[in-house]
């Protein structure tokens, strides 16, 4: 064993973890993580809600950011123009962001002042405030972020190529929303979504840094202890993707200079244990420099510039992907028969030691470079309890990927990436520009 890698052995033992990570529950149904680390005299504050594009109805989509833009402007604790002045004239810095599964905002502060993130976040889950004048400005905003997205030619695959391959599945949304359902939001449905997902009982508060767990507690009880709590029934999408019986094809044509080609195949979710098998997989067929797709295509064959792969973090069944940018678009029919003969590959043929074990570090390695810093910590822990139900799947991610045998990853490769479960997305060059 190398230095390095015992180092990292070390650095992100289980009991390593655990030992630094206090949970709380407070009567109004707030969830509360700490991760003691006293490394440095700071500590990032953040709160989670479990709220999405992914339970954003038709007609609605993109509506949870844009309540997260409305959240920076005007509770009773920050008024218009405010929010930024204040935290930087206490040396902070803070953001928020809208995933498929959440929405988050956070503050890194010195750990003498982060009192001040909770009033913060405190204002922003209880009194947030949604003139029509606000919500207007705002609204033009986040539809010229959207236009913009709209004239982003490799957007535009990524949105086609997602709702071709997902056709029920609220996966299939852009968190951004679709172009019409931005331009038709409305302050009265703006206000209903805020009412209705941001409580106490939704959200999880995430404190990581220099702190002490008892005063994070004290402090929490003071700031959100007061307001109350409604859980949020969340509908579950698991099985309502119909199964795909053959390829599904998009071929997009703008202005670009250089092609792009994505490959999706219908996999399990992290609720199936078979997901752990597809992490293996993606790793060893597409996981960097080392990987088998990126030293046949880009290495051996010269066909592509750049190579990567894998299964995303989906609570549904969702999506092994491959991204590939070819040289030239004349070599996009053979790259892709070049992808499919190493999938083929992979579900015949068993994966070796040294490639397992390769994963194995590469887990290891990124588990390490996560807590170097305090947002990276956050982000494992509060992601990890929404998408799995506990902040422990930061330890049992390790331990699952270390139990994955050849045979798994050779079944699951025979079993979901194949032809007739596949999508293919192609950007290419219009007409009048080739």
């Amino acid at each position: 064993m190398n230095l390095l890698l015992a180092f990292l052995l070390v650095t992100v033992s289980g009991g390593d973890i655990e030992s630094r990570v206090f949970e709380y529950d407070l009567k109004n149904g707030l969830h509360i993580i700490v991760y003691v680390d006293s490394s440095a005299p700071v500590a990032t504050t953040s709160v989670w809600y479990k709220v999405g594009s992914y339970d954003e109805p038709l007609g609605s989509t993109g509506l949870s950011h844009m309540l997260e833009h409305m959240t920076f402007k005007h509770t009773d604790f920050y008024k218009p123009g405010q929010l930024d002045r204040i935290i930087d004239s206490a040396g902070g810095n803070n953001n928020g962001f809208t995933s498929t599964y959440y929405t988050a905002y956070y503050e890194d502060f010195a750990k003498d002042r982060y009192d001040l993130a909770m009033k913060i976040e405190a204002a922003r889950m209880a009194t947030c405030v949604f003139p029509d004048s606000e919500f207007e400005s705002e609204h033009q905003v986040v539809s010229e972020e959207r236009r913009l997205h709209d004239n982003y030619p490799a957007g535009e695959l990524w949105e086609q190529f997602g709702a071709a391959a997902q056709l029920v599945n609220p996966e299939r949304n852009p968190s951004i929303g679709w172009s019409d359902d931005v331009r038709n939001f409305t302050v009265k449905t703006v206000r209903n979504w805020y009412a209705e997902h941001y409580n106490p009982a939704n959200a999880v508060l995430v404190v990581c840094g220099d702190v002490r767990p008892e005063d994070v507690k004290a402090k929490a009880e003071k700031s959100f202890g007061k307001f109350r709590g409604t859980p949020v029934e969340r509908r579950d999408f698991y099985n309502v993707e119909p199964k795909q019986n053959g390829e599904r094809r998009i071929t997009i044509r703008k202005r670009v200079r250089v092609p792009s080609l994505i490959i999706g195949y219908q996999v399990p979710g992290v609720r199936d244990s078979a997901w752990y098998a597809g992490e293996v997989a993606g790793n060893i067929l597409g996981g960097g420099e080392t990987s088998r797709l990126y030293k046949k295509l880009v290495t051996e064959l010269g066909l592509a510039t750049s190579v990567w792969g894998g299964s995303g973090v989906s609570r549904d069944p969702s999506l092994f992907q491959v991204g590939v940018t070819p040289k030239a678009e004349s070599l996009i029919p053979r790259i892709e028969r070049v992808v499919q003969a190493e999938m083929d590959r992979a579900g015949t043929e068993l994966a070796s030691e040294r490639e397992l074990q390769q994963v194995r570090n590469q887990v290891l390695a990124g588990q390490a470079y996560r807590r170097d810093n305090m947002f990276g910590m956050t982000y494992w822990l509060a992601s990890s309890y929404i998408l799995f139900g506990t902040w422990r799947q930061v330890i049992a991610y390790q331990e699952h990927i270390d139990h994955v045998t050849p045979e798994q990853v050779r079944d699951y490769c025979a079993a979901y990436l194949k032809p007739d479960n596949r999508t293919t997305g192609i950007l290419v060059s219009a007409k009048e520009d080739r």
